[in-house]
């Protein structure tokens, strides 16, 4: 039987060989804050925001890149809700961000209903956040300090298929280490549904291959700069 090691080995070379719509570079780290924080998103209820005052409510925000559409979406939403209420005490807080050109308000709010979705759904009208963060498929995380400092983007989890042995919890690993000021992979690889940029033709949203972004060999701290 092959040891952890070597199945460890054998994952993150599949990952860099996959075929992936997210194989060009991400951005996220180059974002800058000042045009960060003024882009503005509507929500499904209540009043629209700035990304800086969503910002400005918690301590640290994870925006979950969310379509009605995406499977993955669907089959993660029930830890994203459990995420959601474990760290709100700890001043953490999860917004998920509609960005795909397809979607309307809406359309978001039909999704919300139909699903018994207790937090808004947020509308990225034009992508702009998706693109200033590097989020390319849905449903990529990104963690973002108050300031706007990006310490983690990836997926929540090492999980490719639903039930699969060895769970890695990478996004709760990078919330521990920014609450505990303990250093923490800064990104993972990721799956998901492609993000998409205009109205053209696309194959139905599916699931597709890790992109080859391997996870960070080298860990950040909470304060630093991934």
């Amino acid at each position: 039987m092959a040891s952890s090691e070597s199945l460890r080995l054998v994952w993150v070379a599949g990952a860099l060989l996959g075929l992936s719509a997210c194989a060009t570079p991400h951005a996220a780290y180059g974002a800058n804050p000042s045009s960060l924080h003024s882009l503005r998103l509507v929500p499904t209820r209540g009043a629209p925001a700035t990304v800086g005052e969503l910002l400005a409510r918690a301590d640290a925000t994870v925006f979950v890149f969310w379509s009605a559409g995406c499977p993955c979406v669907r089959r993660y939403q029930g830890r994203i809700d459990a995420l959601a209420e474990a760290w709100a005490p700890k001043g953490v807080a999860v917004v998920e961000v509609s960005s795909n050109a397809g979607e309307t308000l809406a359309s978001l709010q039909e999704a919300a209903r139909l699903r018994n979705l207790t937090r808004p759904l947020w509308r990225d009208q034009g992508g702009f956040l998706a693109k200033e963060l590097g989020a390319r498929s849905t449903p990529t995380v990104v963690l973002l300090r108050r300031d706007g400092q990006v310490l983690y983007r990836g997926w929540l989890d090492n999980e490719r298929l639903p039930g699969e042995a060895g769970r890695e919890a990478w996004l709760e690993h990078a919330l521990v280490g920014f609450r505990e000021g303990t250093r923490f992979a800064s990104k993972s690889p990721t799956w998901g549904c492609t993000i998409t940029r205009t109205l053209s033709a696309h194959d139905a949203p599916a699931c597709h291959p890790p992109s080859p972004e391997v996870a960070s060999s080298t860990a950040t701290p909470s304060g630093g700069t991934p």
